[in-house]
Formats: C-alpha cells, sequence, structure tokens
C-alpha cells in the first residue's frame, strides 16, 4: 500500500493498527518526519498496548529487575563519565580534553561507513570508543555507531538482539540513564537504521523474509518498551518530587 503523507490518520484510524502496520508507517519515505512524529504521538495508548502484547510482561520484568546504574543518580554518573574519559584517553594515548575533539573526528569517519583500515583504527582502539560512546555518547553518535556496528555485523541479528539487551553495553543501556531522553525523534531515527540493515541483510541473503520482518517487529516493541521505561521513571521521579 501507497501511504500519502496527508492520509496517516485516515488510514490507519485508532483501533485499525498492528505492529506491521506502524513498522511501514515508520519506516516509509513517503511519509514527513513531522507527520511520522504526529503519528506516534496519536496513536500512543494503542502501539503500547500492541507492545505489551509482543513482549511478555516477564520478559519485560526481568529486563527492568537487571537494568545498569542507579536510577536517578545523574551525579553519580557524571563522576562515571570522567572516569571513563581518562581511561578512553589512556587507551588512546593521548590527553583527556583532547577525547570529545578525538570522539568527534571517528564518528565523522563512522557516518561515511569507511572501515577501521581505512580509518587508520585499530580493533581495540575502535572497541574502546565505542564503549564510551555508548556511556557518554550523544544520541546522534550512538546511531551512527548502531548504524556501522550492524552494517559490518557479520550476524546482523545477533548483534541487533545484544544491544538492544539491558547489560550489554549497547542502545539500551544508553537510554536508561535520566540524561539520555529517548524522544520520538531519536526512537524514529533508531528504528530506520534498524530497518535499513535488516532489509540489507535480507536483499544480501544473509536473512530471510521470515526473520526480516519478526525481527523488525520484535525490535520495534523492544525500542518502544526502552522509552516507556524512560517515561515511567521521569513519572515517578517527578511525583516524589510533588509529594
Amino acid at each position: 500500500m501507497s501511504i500519502r503523507v496527508d492520509k496517516v490518520d485516515k488510514i490507519y484510524p485508532t483501533g485499525n493498527l498492528d505492529l506491521y502496520k506502524v513498522r511501514e508507517v515508520i519506516a516509509s519515505s513517503q511519509i514527513s518526519t513531522d507527520q511520522k512524529l504526529k503519528f506516534l504521538r496519536n496513536n500512543h495508548s494503542e502501539i503500547s498496548l500492541l507492545v505489551e502484547h509482543k513482549i511478555s510482561g516477564s520478559e519485560f520484568k526481568s529486563i527492568m529487575d537487571n537494568r545498569p546504574l542507579k536510577l536517578f543518580k545523574p551525579i553519580r554518573n557524571s563522576y562515571t563519565k570522567a572516569g571513563d574519559k581518562k581511561l578512553l584517553a589512556i587507551a588512546l594515548g593521548i590527553k583527556p580534553n583532547e577525547v570529545d575533539n578525538y570522539i568527534k573526528n571517528v564518528n565523522l569517519q563512522i557516518r561515511s561507513m569507511q572501515d577501521l583500515n581505512t580509518m587508520g583504527l585499530s580493533k581495540d582502539k575502535y572497541e574502546e570508543v565505542k564503549t564510551y560512546v555508548f556511556r557518554h555518547g550523544t544520541k546522534e553518535q550512538v546511531i551512527n555507531f548502531l548504524d556501522y556496528e550492524l552494517s559490518h555485523a557479520k550476524n546482523v541479528l545477533k548483534v541487533l538482539y545484544h544491544t538492544l539487551e539491558y547489560n550489554s553495553g549497547g542502545v539500551a543501556d544508553y537510554f536508561i540513564r535520566p540524561i539520555h531522553r529517548l524522544d520520538n525523534g531519536t526512537m524514529l531515527g533508531i528504528y530506520n537504521v534498524v530497518d535499513k540493515n535488516l532489509k540489507a541483510a535480507r536483499a544480501s541473503g544473509k536473512i530471510s523474509d521470515v526473520q526480516a520482518q519478526e525481527t523488525a517487529e520484535w525490535a520495534l516493541a523492544r525500542i518502544y518498551k526502552i522509552q516507556n521505561n524512560q517515561r515511567l521513571k521521569n513519572a515517578v521521579k517527578l511525583y516524589k518530587k510533588l509529594n
């Protein structure tokens, strides 16, 4: 089905959604980002219910029980960042105040999908930078590194499942931090990277059509769960402030 920008809400009115249709809207090149954001806002409750059916309550409880860091501890987290920056500087052989520019340079090369040899970056140093980015980088850097990881993965499904699990040092762990808000725009950016790489893996014969579709729906549900987890934490935080 071809979805016109001005027909999104009419094509999929409330009560007529499934995860396949949600994916179709989010991944469509015919729909503007603003229209996609409006679609997510207007259908938040219904999409949340779809996600509940995709990921069981026991699985979500396990995710919550095993989440890293202390909730609502930004001061502690800032100390962690300072320590991590010093460790990364030592690993890279540079000064701590040079780390941010170093990462920005690597991010530019990552975004252009250059391989490690072209970048002049050893596998060990890349892993050090990636670990830091998935802990303290910008949202743009996280999306770029995720894209690079999936694009160069021998097993794209394994890498995707791993990075969207908590305690993996990946995307899920990045967005569990209170200072890293998973807004709808960022969620779209992450999902578009996932969708692009699943389509590429399917086109190259690395995964089947069924695997691509099922994994795309699982990834959408997982990312939405991560976002809802943040909203729950922020609501609890606000409640504690008001009481």
